[in-house]
């Protein structure tokens, strides 16, 4: 009887290890100790540039939309339990006006590790207040659009918001039921 408590002591030793790879520590969005100014991630820009290299027409919803979130990297693990982390800017009007962190939880039939980049745009003003409040949540795996040459163009907007995702590296299997928790801190 003791052999399948060993069995899922190595699981769970698995997992915590794969989702500590997957969603791993950075100093994004870390605050100058000095000058208490909230540090820019360098890799937002070159990931917008990507985004609109894969689809040159979301050039027209950087102008449209009210403001937008970028993260250049969401990284996640799973075996049955899942997570996900990843840490980027928030623009309102083209302005920077914070940063993020993308959190998310799943359980269900998964496994696996990915990393992806995240673009998504808040149509009204009042989904940009939304995510200033921290009210703002949305379920990632039924928004997101994988950005490819005119995705953009045929997208639309749903509740407010329209999510782009440029895998980077990975392979995750999942029909898992999860969302993702967005957390905002104002430029100072």
């Amino acid at each position: 009887m003791a052999r399948p408590k060993n069995r899922l002591g190595i699981a769970g030793v698995a997992l915590v290890a794969l989702v500590t790879v997957a969603c791993g520590g950075s100093k994004d969005g870390a605050k100058d100790a000095q000058s208490g100014k909230v540090e820019r991630n360098p890799d937002v820009s070159e990931t917008i540039a990507k985004f609109k290299t894969k689809d040159p027409t979301i050039e027209a919803l950087f102008a449209k939309s009210a403001g937008y979130f970028i993260v250049p990297t969401v990284g996640e693990g799973a075996f049955i339990l899942g997570g996900g982390h990843g840490s980027g800017e928030a623009f309102e009007g083209g302005a920077f006006i914070g940063q993020i962190s993308v959190s998310e939880v799943s359980i269900g039939a998964q496994v696996g590790g990915q990393s992806y980049s995240e673009l998504v745009f808040l149509e009204k003003e009042a989904d940009v207040r939304k995510l200033k409040e921290g009210s703002f949540a949305f379920n990632a795996e039924v928004t997101a659009i994988a950005a490819d040459k005119g995705a953009a163009q045929n997208g639309s907007f749903k509740d407010g918001t329209m999510a782009f995702i440029l895998p980077k590296k990975g392979l995750m299997a999942s029909a898992a039921i999860g969302g993702q928790k967005i957390s905002f801190t104002a430029a100072k």
